[in-house]
């Protein structure tokens, strides 16, 4: 079993797969990290994220309304629905989510006020 320091470690190295292009390494790793830990919130938004960097922007979307119908509050979720449906083109549909994670703390409130910049 892994430790959750582990399983954090894990997911940092999956995300930087899908910066770095390596997408099917890191949905091995998340797939992974969910066999360990089914419904790990991190690990579906990260799973999530690997759609969007490929621009399979509706399995993305698909991705993150359910992890948001379970956790609506989560704000990592609800900036990334924004950049997804920005990336495809539904900025009007993006920018209630964009607006709601502008109001959270940290990187999330950062990255929704500069997406929402672009679609205004």
């Amino acid at each position: 079993m892994f430790t959750d320091e582990q399983i954090s470690r894990l997911l940092d190295i999956a995300n930087a797969g899908c910066h770095k292009g390596a997408v099917l390494e890191a949905r091995t790793i998340y797939d992974g990290v969910l066999a360990v830990k089914p419904g790990h919130v991190p690990a579906l938004i990260g799973r999530a994220l690997s759609h969007i960097v490929i621009g399979e922007y509706d399995e993305g979307e698909a991705q993150l309304r359910a992890v948001l119908e379970t956790n609506p509050d989560d704000d990592d979720a609800t900036v990334l629905m924004g950049l997804c449906l920005t990336l495809a083109g539904k900025k009007d549909d993006a920018r209630p989510f964009l607006e709601k994670a502008k109001k959270a703390c940290g990187a999330s409130a950062v990255l929704a006020a500069s997406l929402l910049e672009q679609v205004s």
